[in-house]
């Protein structure tokens, strides 16, 4: 019988998606640079369109990867499926994207809905059925095609705040259904206002090695700029700018859009020298594989010390991303003739509304080598091996392309603080990104005997991860700095909010407790009515977890127990009988 539903689920979703790409394959397409964008998505409200966050914009440690709409500070608007398609992913995240919801569309792309609050009644049906299933709040899974098919503009969910999200809004991607690349959602047509040019707020000369200066300086040096028109910005013509040796550039920029204020990203930088252009990027697809290097993207130094965007107009060795769409010398050039040269910025957004930034710089032949203090016990470290370094005490191994550029490392100790089981180990400097996790082995001291609660902490007591293995204390680290073993011996707390033992919960419809652990973090959550597990569903924000009453509950007496494990399986459970 297995085999039977099996084939005949497979010969109905061949022929759904045949009469889906039927249906649509006459639709409008545009086409850009790259490919061919469909241009019949319905918007996925029925409200006013104002977007607080735009595809590409710069976030901490990745580039944002679709549009947010804004939901006028509140929750529970419904949410619509932009085409005809099937439901292919359903996911509930504590974090994240919280309750979230894939569409596949017969022309190849998925939409994403995500921070939704709850979902439409047939679409719920099918999480909470995965999550009784699983015993999870927590699911991800991927119901057939045939299993939930929606029509363009049913409504499939409702507005929210779930997850990671930090303020009410709905979050929507457009992806390629195959490779997961998501793609500018603003390339599919959707109508939102934009008139506004994108504004270019400085420019940053960068000296690339030790024979090239700006300004007689062998450091990055910014200029101030000065609007001459609409959309029109360049250097005051009283400042020089003088360069000699192999230079490249940089600018902080940013765009708005009609109906909000926030700052968002830009969709195109394209730097020209003397009328060629140099390097450009353009903001059309995201590989989610490549996140991180937005930290190369950007001068992450800049960002470490004034949380300033700067966007490089070079590319480091290490750089992985494909969003440079011409670039000649990585963005580099060298200037040694005695002559002025002409650049020019030209910066868009998603709509084309254009921004451009003229200067002259003036090359200059006269060369000067620099010297810069190099630590004696530096190591060097390259972005194309594997590098490691160890002593007594630690163990650090990078791996091949965990770096954007060659560099000096640096290591020191100093003594433990109350509460370690070792020494602190300072790794480099928390002004260099990584690019991909390295692994990080701490020897503890002698006393250390609860091996399995054991944990590596950095100069924040933050939990970094921890297992003991061989004699040494192990975790996967995605950033340098400072970091020591500790271990964590205590169990989650709970506290009750709206239950007692012996309480009367006929007039109530859910009952609540607040979670929370002071370290490792909570790896899971169990409740149990009557000895049967039950949904409680987390919000990681608040720390709030609630299990909503139903038919399993009925009148009469219960008894109701949860157990809250954290990440070093210390646990804390609560009992209590309560009547309905």
């Amino acid at each position: 019988m297995r085999i039977v539903r099996i084939g005949i689920v497979a010969i109905l979703a061949i022929a759904t998606t045949l009469a889906f790409v039927a249906t649509h394959a006459e639709k409008k397409l545009i086409q850009t640079t790259e490919r061919i964008f469909p241009r019949d998505f319905r918007l996925p409200m029925d409200i006013p369109v104002a977007i607080s966050g735009t595809f590409g914009e710069l976030r901490p440690n990745h580039f944002h990867t679709g549009l947010d709409f804004k939901t006028n500070q509140r929750e529970g608007y419904p949410v619509h499926a932009v085409a005809d398609g099937y439901v292919s992913r359903l996911r509930v995240q504590i974090g994240g994207f919280g309750n979230a919801i894939y569409i596949n569309h017969p022309n190849g792309y998925t939409t994403v809905y995500a921070h939704l609050q709850r979902y439409s009644p047939r679409i719920a049906h099918f999480v909470k059925t995965a999550q009784y299933s699983r015993e999870s709040f927590e699911v991800d899974f991927n119901p057939l095609p045939i299993e939930i098919p929606v029509k363009k503009g049913e409504i499939i969910g409702y507005s929210g705040n779930s997850g990671s999200s930090q303020g009410a809004h709905l979050h929507f991607e457009t992806r390629d259904s195959k490779t997961e690349e998501a793609f500018n959602p603003q390339l599919f047509g959707f109508p939102i206002a934009d008139t506004k040019a994108p504004f270019i707020k400085g420019l940053y000369v960068y000296p690339m090695n030790d024979s090239s200066s700006v300004n007689g300086s062998n450091i990055r040096t910014s200029f101030a700029l000065a609007p001459i028109g609409s959309g029109k910005y360049s250097v005051s013509k009283a400042v020089k700018v003088n360069v000699n040796g192999d230079i490249a550039f940089g600018i902080a920029a940013d765009d708005m859009l009609n109906g909000a204020g926030n700052r968002n990203g830009i969709y195109s930088i394209e730097l020209k020298k003397d009328g060629q252009t140099v390097i450009k990027t353009v903001f059309e697809s995201l590989n989610f594989n490549l996140q991180r290097d937005v930290n190369s993207y950007i001068d992450f130094n800049a960002y470490q010390t004034g949380r300033t965007y700067i966007q490089k107009s070079f590319i480091d060795p290490g750089n992985r991303l494909e969003i440079y769409k011409t670039n000649v010398n990585r963005g580099i050039i060298t200037f040694e003739d005695n002559a002025p040269h002409q650049m020019e910025y030209i910066v868009k957004d998603a709509a084309g509304n254009t921004s451009t930034l003229t200067f002259t710089v003036n090359s200059t032949p006269t060369k000067k080598v620099y010297s810069h203090y190099v630590n004696p016990s530096a190591i060097p470290f390259y972005w194309n091996k594997v590098n490691r370094f160890s002593n007594q005490s630690i163990i650090a191994t990078f791996p091949t392309g965990c770096f954007y550029n060659n560099f000096n490392f640096e290591y020191s100790s100093s003594r433990k603080v109350f509460g370690a089981y070792s020494d602190i180990h300072t790794l480099h400097n928390k002004y260099t990104p990584i690019a991909e996790p390295f692994i990080l082995q701490i020897k503890p001291d002698a006393d250390l005997t609860q091996f399995d609660k054991a944990v590596i902490v950095n100069d924040k007591r933050t939990y970094q991860g921890g297992t003991y293995e061989n004699g040494f204390v192990k975790a996967e680290l995605k950033s340098f700095g400072s970091f020591y073993i500790t271990i964590d011996t205590t169990a989650p707390r709970i506290v009750p909010l709206n239950i007692m033992n012996g309480k009367n919960m006929s007039g109530t419809a859910s009952v609540s407790f607040r979670i929370s652990d002071n370290l490792s973090g909570i790896k899971e959550f169990r409740g149990l009515i009557d000895d049967h597990w039950v949904l409680f569903e987390m919000d990681g924000k608040s720390g709030v977890l609630k299990h909503t009453f139903d038919e399993r509950t009925g009148p009469g007496n219960h008894t109701l127990q949860l157990t809250v494990t954290d990440i070093k399986n210390n646990s804390s459970v609560y009992n209590a009988e309560f009547s309905r």
